[in-house]
C-alpha cells in the first residue's frame, strides 16, 4: 500500500486529472456553444424558424411523405398509452443512455471511447452550422397540423417555459436525437451479444417514432440526422484514421519527422474492435 501511495504521489497532479477535466470541459463548452450560437446568423431566428418549418412541410407534401400528422393522429385517437410511452422514451432514452454509455466506455475502453467521442464532436460541429443557417421550428409549434403531446399528456415539466430556457427549441434540422441513436445502434451492432445487437436495431427505430409522434421532429430531420452521422463516420475513418483528406506533403512531413509513428498517431481515433 505504501508503495502504491508513493507511486501515485510521484505522478504529477495534471497527469491524473487533466484528461478527465478536458472531457468535462468539452462537454460544458459544447453546451455553451450550442446555446449561444442560435442567434448569430438571424436576429429574429424564431420567425425564420417558423418560416423554415412551412418550407419543410411543403417539401414533404410535394414528395408524398408528410406522414407525421397521420402517425400522431392515429396514436392519439387509438393508442394514447403509446403516446405517453413515446413521450417518456423521447426524454429518458437519450441523454441517460448517452451519458451512461460514455462513462462505461471511458472507464473500460478509452480508445473506443475516443473514437465515438470524435464521431459525436464532428456531427455536433456540422449540426451547429445547420442550426445557425437553417433554424427550424419543431412540428409541435405548427398547431394546424400537430399536437404537442408532451405538453398535452405529460410530463408537463419538460414542456414548461422554464425548462425551455435550457435548450434550443429551434435546433431541429438535422436531428441529433436520431443521429446519435443511430450511432449507438451501430455501436451495439458491433458487439458479440445477440440481445445487444437486437437493441441496436430497436433503439433507433423506436427513436424515429418517438421524435415524430411527439411532434419534436419531421421525417426530414431524421433523414438529415442519418446523413449527418454517416458523414461523421466517414470523416473520422477517411479524414483522420486513413488521412485520405490530408495533402501528400503533410503525410511526408509526418513520415520523416522521426516523432510519433503512424500507429501512435492513429491511436486516439482507434477503430473499435468487434470483439469489444
Amino acid at each position: 500500500m505504501a508503495a502504491i501511495k508513493s507511486t501515485l504521489a510521484a505522478i504529477p497532479f495534471s497527469m491524473i486529472w487533466l484528461p478527465h477535466l478536458r472531457e468535462i470541459g468539452m462537454l460544458a463548452g459544447g453546451y455553451f456553444v450550442y446555446m449561444y450560437t442560435r442567434a448569430l446568423v438571424f436576429s429574429d431566428f424564431q420567425a425564420t424558424a417558423l418560416s423554415n418549418a412551412r418550407r419543410v412541410i411543403d417539401f414533404e407534401q410535394s414528395i408524398g411523405f408528410f406522414w407525421e400528422p397521420v402517425w400522431q393522429s392515429w396514436a392519439i385517437d387509438s393508442a394514447k398509452s403509446l403516446v405517453i410511452f413515446f413521450n417518456w422514451a423521447y426524454i429518458v432514452t437519450f441523454w441517460p443512455i448517452i451519458l451512461t454509455a460514455a462513462v462505461i466506455l471511458y472507464v473500460t475502453n478509452r480508445t473506443r471511447y475516443a473514437y465515438y467521442r470524435n464521431v459525436v464532436l464532428v456531427s455536433f460541429i456540422i449540426a451547429l452550422l445547420g442550426f445557425m443557417l437553417f433554424p427550424l421550428a419543431p412540428p409541435r409549434m405548427i398547431a394546424e397540423h400537430f399536437v404537442d403531446t408532451i405538453k398535452a399528456f405529460g410530463p408537463s415539466g419538460y414542456a414548461s417555459r422554464e425548462f425551455a430556457n435550457y435548450y434550443n427549441a429551434y435546433a431541429a434540422m438535422p436531428s441529433l436525437h436520431f443521429s446519435w441513436t443511430v450511432m449507438f445502434g451501430i455501436m451495439f451492432l458491433r458487439t458479440n451479444n445477440t440481445w445487444i445487437k437486437i437493441f441496436g436495431v430497436f433503439y433507433p427505430t423506436m427513436t424515429l417514432f418517438a421524435i415524430t409522434i411527439t411532434g419534436n421532429h419531421y421525417i426530414m430531420d431524421a433523414v438529415g440526422g442519418g446523413l449527418l452521422i454517416l458523414a461523421s463516420f466517414m470523416t473520422i475513418e477517411l479524414g483522420f484514421r486513413r488521412r485520405f483528406f490530408l495533402p501528400a506533403a503533410y503525410r511526408w512531413v509526418l513520415s520523416h519527422s522521426g516523432g510519433r509513428s503512424r500507429e501512435a498517431t492513429d491511436r486516439p481515433y482507434g477503430h473499435p474492435s468487434t470483439a469489444d
